[in-house]
């Protein structure tokens, strides 16, 4: 049996991810599809648009066959952490033989091979990554620098060694340009696919990594398609999930029918509930910093004592979410950091977590298609995770440490739910109440 996985967030769903399962299913000749997603927090440092369960539900309608929830602590955490909590979790299942994602080139051997280099990180790499460090570079602006130094250095030989990751995919060992090094290092799913390679060597796995060219806009691009194409569904230039949240800030769903399948965007337009952006929960995170001391700001997930003395100094200049992430981003302290530390510490995320928990310590469904029940009948026969489809009833089997980490997103669903109240909607169930979906 072979069972595709994807690491996936579908916020919100739309025609890209549907060509994404459509074409993994085929390229690997699948019986299954299995989703690790994101919760009510994604990893960008912000709260879904939709609850888990509607995007459980638009991803069920649109090829995915089993949705199991990405623990909050690794869906709001760095590319690293996301992916390695992804990985993990799908290679838990015993049942994933395939994992599919989306990536910017169609180099593959590039792309094992920088991820090679980044697991072995030779001295001559560590070294440079150091000095673009000290000159107040970001990680991500560092690593890339230092990655170009490594192979401008080294020249067609350091693309040539053996690859670690590389499993059974077929691909050419063809020696790129620095240009398209670079061109690769500056794409966000470039990175996120260096990382789930990099988590499938760590982790021994036998999974099959399964990079497809991504189609359409890119993933920062904020337009819509004008108008609805008559092209097939392999042809679309999709827009991004980025540009469809941008829309809903300011405009009616009527307008996304051509960017999504018809049965998510059915979904998206009778949502029974307010659409969530980061400037919602502004009140509940100037309050943290308000009455957070330098060590306990310090504490928090993608912080630092630098960062929390920052904050400190900057806190009486806050407005928003949004507008305190501008103000106090600098060159070396990205937008997407700000707002993954702001939403650690709403969730009482510490950086002390991630070493309690370095992978998932259980499986929770939110959802399936009831057609697949033979693939839910081998993820019993082989996961090496506990299964949850109730959290009242998880505490009679989970051990006390994955109970921890299931509290978190439980808090997660709890706040997501606080501020759905405060705009005058009280209708959201916690997840106490909340059946899983069966489609």
């Amino acid at each position: 049996m072979n069972v595709v996985g994807i690491i996936a967030e579908y916020n919100p769903f739309h025609r890209g991810h549907e060509y994404q399962i459509h074409k993994l299913k085929e390229l690997c000749n699948a019986d299954y599809v299995i989703i690790a997603m994101s919760g009510n927090f994604v990893q960008r440092g912000a709260p879904a648009l939709t609850d888990k369960y509607s995007r459980t539900q638009m991803a069920l309608n649109c090829g995915a066959d089993l949705v199991l929830e990405l623990p909050s602590l690794f869906a709001t955490a760095s590319a690293e952490y996301f992916s390695l909590g992804g990985v993990s979790l799908l290679n838990d299942t015993g049942i994933v033989t395939h994992l599919g994602f989306g990536a910017e080139t169609d180099n593959d051997h590039l792309l094992l091979k920088l991820a090679d280099i980044l697991f072995q990180e030779p001295e001559l790499y560590q070294q440079r990554l150091r000095q673009e460090l000290k000159m107040g570079n970001s990680f991500p602006a560092a690593r890339s620098a230092a990655l170009t130094h490594y192979i401008a250095a080294l020249g067609s030989a350091a693309l040539q060694t053996p690859i670690t990751a590389a499993n059974s995919m077929d691909i050419q060992n063809t020696c790129p340009t620095l240009a398209e090094v670079k061109d690769t290092l500056a794409s966000p799913n470039n990175i996120l696919a260096l990382e789930y390679l990099q988590a499938l060597t760590a982790l021994h796995s036998d999974i099959i990594p399964v990079p497809i060219l991504r189609k359409g806009r890119g993933y920062h691009d904020t337009s819509l398609e004008s108008e609805k194409q008559d092209t097939t569904l392999f042809e679309q230039n999709f827009c991004s999930a980025s540009a469809i949240r941008c829309h809903l800030r300011s405009n009616t769903v009527q307008l996304l029918e051509a960017s999504m399948p018809k049965s998510a965007y059915n979904i998206l337009r009778n949502y029974p509930h307010p659409f969530l952006f980061e400037d919602d929960f502004s009140q509940l995170l100037h309050y943290e910093l308000l009455t957070n001391d330098i060590e306990s700001l310090a504490s928090w997930g993608d912080s630092s004592l630098e960062l929390a003395h920052r904050l400190l100094a900057k806190r009486e200049c806050f407005t928003s979410w949004n507008g305190f992430c501008q103000h106090i981003k600098t060159k070396n302290i990205t937008y997407a950091r700000l707002s993954r530390l702001f939403t650690h510490m709403l969730l009482h995320i510490r950086q002390e977590d991630y070493r309690k928990f370095p992978t998932p310590t259980y499986l929770r469904i939110l959802g399936f298609r009831k057609a697949a029940s033979p693939l839910l009948s081998s993820l019993k026969k082989c996961s090496s995770l506990p299964i949850i489809t109730s959290p009242a009833e998880a505490s009679q089997f989970l051990p006390d440490t994955a109970q921890k980490l299931l509290e978190i997103d439980l808090r997660a669903s709890d706040l997501y739910r606080l501020c759905l109240n405060a705009k005058g909607d009280c209708t959201l169930k916690n997840d106490y109440r909340q059946q899983i979906i069966r489609l």
